[in-house]
């Protein structure tokens, strides 16, 4: 379509250098002054129009200089081959006069939009430093880059926050954003005006931007995408300093005094619970107790039981608050993590029954194996605690491009939209359901807490027909051996 709008541009420039060649031979006009009168009007339609409707004027200007300057004048036909050769000196100076013009068009052009996008990064940089602190920094972010930039579509992945922010009348795929954090990717396509960046601070990458350019406003390039990802990253950092700064020392407070009394109770607990532990399963061995006896003997052994796993679950979160988790990535067979899984969770089921779905083939995961079979058995031991009696509880495990997905699934629970979040947090618990089942509100937020050091993700969902299904996903990688 351009194309044919410029040849139609090309074919109009012939009757206007005919109408100003005529008007010029009318006024007597010499054929020098004529020549320089055609130079000029196709070295302004080359600066205004381009190297092709300069073309056409300057095959327009010839044909007027050999019809009314040429003998036999009024006709386009030379007889000396003088004339033959001015001619075409003539057009190739008009040729390339227009070049040059065209190419002084072109560094305008170019130097304008470069002046436009310097300014509209000045803009960007001075208004990310006015954003409002009080609101979540990613949907003012693409908000503004939309707006500055006139691009169709911007989508932004906050990998700490676990946060995708949208702009634009396009629909972008948020598998597709998460995976230029995950793949590391910086990628342009210019016939399809995509850029992608993945957001660093240093080495680490805190996210991914992706711009779908807008075909009206080409000003957008590598460079101007570069900057853009670089002011965003700021931007980020910036956001979460300030969330960090506004927290830290009341937060880090609480939480020192928090994980002393948790760690110093926790480990007060273990010897006289290993005591009782031990005294329950004596009194268990005396072959001449009643079954009254013996009843409360078991009672004693299981509560005790209880306790000490409490007890390690509030070792582990103190450990994972004071951030001494390591990870030791190793590559998981995912077969003989199903049938660890299975091992050590069916004998605590009761009357549940257990199944196992497999939807992917993948066959192995890079992850910390004690850590990822921790968090796995948590969201089975959540799992059963809230489902309906004798109702099945599935583990599954699925796969997209950029990552590998747990999923545990049971009925008879269901979690309100606004308490989807909550439940991540230490401590707390649904009122909804706190009374259904005993538990402290450790674990979902342990395996959070995992699950981010993997950097993956934990979320759930939940429908009111009383189905829930927790997913832990970890990202798709490969490493050297």
């Amino acid at each position: 379509m351009h194309g044919t709008r410029r040849l139609l541009r090309g074919a109009m420039t012939v009757p206007i250098v005919a109408m100003v060649a005529g008007i010029a031979y009318q006024c007597h006009a010499k054929p020098l002054t004529a020549g320089l009168i055609d130079l000029t009007l196709v070295t302004l339609i080359a600066f205004r129009w381009g190297r092709i409707e300069a073309l056409f004027a300057s095959l327009g200007a010839v044909a007027c200089l050999d019809f009314f300057y040429m003998p036999p004048i009024f006709s386009l036909y030379e007889r000396d081959p003088q004339d033959w050769i001015s001619s075409l000196i003539f057009a190739t100076i008009a040729l390339l006069i227009a070049q040059f013009a065209d190419h002084l068009r072109r560094q305008a052009i170019d130097t304008a939009s470069e002046r436009a996008t310097l300014q509209n990064l000045y803009l960007a940089s001075r208004d990310i430093i006015m954003m409002d602190r009080r609101q979540q920094i990613g949907p003012q972010l693409v908000k503004l880059i939309e707006d500055l930039f006139k691009v169709e579509a911007v989508a932004m992945w906050d990998a700490r926050e676990l946060r995708m922010d949208k702009a634009g009348g396009q629909v972008i795929s948020d598998e597709q954003v998460r995976a230029i954090c995950f793949r590391e990717l910086i990628e342009d396509d210019s016939s399809s005006r995509e850029f992608k960046r993945v957001l660093r601070l240093g080495a680490t990458p805190v996210g991914a931007l992706y711009i779908l350019g807008s075909s009206q406003h080409s000003g957008l390039n590598a460079r101007s995408v570069d900057a853009i990802a670089s002011l965003a990253a700021i931007a980020l950092e910036r956001a979460h300093s300030f969330i960090a700064e506004s927290n830290a020392e009341a937060a880090k407070r609480s939480e020192q005094l928090r994980a002393t009394v948790l760690d110093g109770l926790a480990h007060a607990f273990k010897s006289p619970l290993a005591t009782i532990h031990t005294a329950s399963g004596g009194l268990l061995e005396i072959p001449r107790l009643g079954p009254v006896e013996r009843e409360l003997a078991t009672l004693i052994e299981q509560e005790a039981e209880r306790l000490t796993n409490m007890t390690d679950k509030v070792l582990q979160t103190v450990k994972l608050d004071e951030e001494q988790l390591n990870v030791d990535d190793e590559s998981i067979d995912l077969d003989q993590l199903l049938q660890r899984c299975r091992e050590s969770f069916v004998p605590t089921l009761a009357d549940h029954p257990f199944q196992l779905t497999r939807e992917t083939a993948a066959d192995h995961v890079w992850a910390d194996s004690y850590l990822l079979h921790m968090a796995l058995l948590q969201l089975l031991d959540n799992a059963s605690k809230y489902a309906r009696p004798a109702s099945p509880i599935t583990l599954g495990i699925g796969s997209t491009d950029t990552e590998i997905v747990f999923s545990v699934h049971n009925e008879g629970s269901y979690i309100a939209p606004e308490e989807r979040l909550r439940i991540f947090e230490r401590f707390y618990r649904s009122p909804a359901v706190q009374h259904r089942a005993s538990g402290t509100g450790i674990g979902l937020s342990v395996t959070k807490r995992i699950a981010e050091a993997h950097r993956g993700r934990v979320w759930v969902e939940s429908d009111p027909e009383m189905s829930t299904t927790f997913f832990f996903s970890l990202p798709r990688k490969t490493k050297e051996i």
